[in-house]
C-alpha cells in the first residue's frame, strides 16, 4: 500500500510539474515582455516595502522601554 501511495505521488508530481511548465509557457506566449519587467519591478518593490516595515518593527523592539513597569 505505501509503495502504490509513494508512486502516486511520484506521479502527481511529475504531472504537476510539467502542468506548470506548460502554464509558464503559455503566459509568456499570451503577455507582451513590458508586462513582465512590470511584474518583475513590482515584485521588487513589493519586496522593498517589506523590508522597510520590517526594519522599522526591528528597531521599535530594540527601543528601551519607558513608562510604567508591569508588577
Amino acid at each position: 500500500m505505501a509503495e502504490t501511495r509513494s508512486r502516486w505521488s511520484e506521479e502527481a508530481r511529475t504531472h504537476l510539474r510539467a502542468a506548470s511548465r506548460e502554464l509558464r509557457e503559455a503566459m509568456k506566449a499570451m503577455l507582451p515582455e513590458g508586462f513582465w519587467q512590470h511584474l518583475r519591478a513590482a515584485r521588487r518593490e513589493t519586496l522593498l516595502a517589506l523590508r522597510t516595515a520590517i526594519d522599522a518593527w526591528l528597531e521599535e523592539g530594540e527601543k528601551p522601554q519607558t513608562g510604567p513597569h508591569p508588577s
